[in-house]
């Protein structure tokens, strides 16, 4: 029930440059900080830069995409963002084989005045599927559904809880610490964490979800699937993926948070393929790697997966 309630309404001003480059209007200030890496280590040259704004409702409103080209932390950013709503940061990086930072939920205030963030911590974090906001008393955290748990990230941490039985709703408790807890009943949440309580807490869901029905891939890179050929893919709340681009059975993870999304390794089956569907597969498999957010076009239906700004993938209910 919990699972298949998330969602994401875009209209999104996604930039494949450097926000730092746009004009403002006046409805608009400028959102500003820098991120940086607590771990000790070289980030790979074709780690991306990743900022996402989104509102109250964890709709996306902007989002910034910038290759860092073998630089190192800090990374300076800048976007520009509405003046008249409450907003939602992250700001994260994404490298090479499934490695993933990213900083915890930001809340900025409604205001005229440009905002400077200062520093944000970035750390690496697993996949949390479709992760939603929780909000608690103007505290923002983030929790995603797994096959088999769910995890709960805030106060840089990442912490893992198990179903177990309740009379009404889904609680989910820690493994490691009984005292600490999540219970959902439709929208609302009590959050224990170390026994104490945070109360009028809310799951966050917005409008429209990926994870609700079987998409049609309608092209890749720009070049119409080939027809009559069956192309799907599946987004499951969990955090799992399926897919057929014609001929393989196709199977992977995922990972969602506000206007960021990035994919896993994915298996496939072996079976020998038509002329031209073996290249479709692996030119699906390729844009995967390289994704890093979506737009979700709620009246045209239309289901837009890109990489640094750009379009590469397109997809249909």
């Amino acid at each position: 029930m919990y699972l298949n309630a998330l969602a994401a309404l875009f209209f999104c001003l996604t930039l494949g440059v450097p926000a730092t480059a746009a004009s403002e209007t006046p409805d608009t200030r400028k959102i500003s900080g820098e991120l940086m890496v607590l771990e000790r280590m070289a980030l790979p040259d074709d780690t991306v830069l990743l900022v996402d704004l989104t509102d109250a409702q964890d709709n996306s409103i902007a989002s910034h995409r910038e290759g860092t080209d073998g630089r190192q932390s800090p990374f300076a950013f800048s976007l520009p963002a509405p003046t008249d709503e409450l907003l939602i940061l992250r700001a994260g990086l994404r490298g090479s084989d499934d490695a993933f930072w990213l900083s915890e939920p930001v809340a900025i205030g409604e205001g005229d005045e440009d905002v400077s963030l200062g520093t944000l911590r970035a750390l690496r974090i697993p996949f949390m599927g479709f992760a939603s906001l929780l909000s608690c008393d103007n505290q923002y955290f983030e929790l995603g559904f797994r096959p088999d748990e769910v995890r709960l990230r805030l106060n840089e941490q990442i912490i893992t809880m198990l179903a177990e039985p309740a009379a009404s709703g889904a609680l989910f408790v820690s493994a490691d610490n009984p005292s600490t807890s999540v219970h959902l009943k439709d929208t609302s949440a009590i959050l224990r964490i170390d026994g104490a309580e945070l109360s009028e807490c809310a799951l966050i869901r917005p409008q429209d979800d990926i994870t609700q029905g079987v998409w049609t891939i309608s092209s890749i890179q720009g070049a119409p699937t080939l027809f009559p050929s069956r192309t799907e893919l599946v987004f499951y709340p969990d955090g799992r993926i399926s897919a057929s681009i014609g001929c393989n059975r196709m199977v992977g993870s995922f990972r969602r948070h506000g206007g960021v999304l990035t994919f896993g390794r994915v298996a496939s089956t072996l079976m020998a393929c038509p002329e031209g569907l073996d290249e479709q597969e692996r030119r699906f498999a390729s844009v995967l790697d390289v994704i890093d957010g979506y737009r979700l076009d709620p009246e045209s239906g239309r289901l837009s997966l890109l990489a640094g700004g750009e379009t590469i993938l397109q997809a249909r209910k």
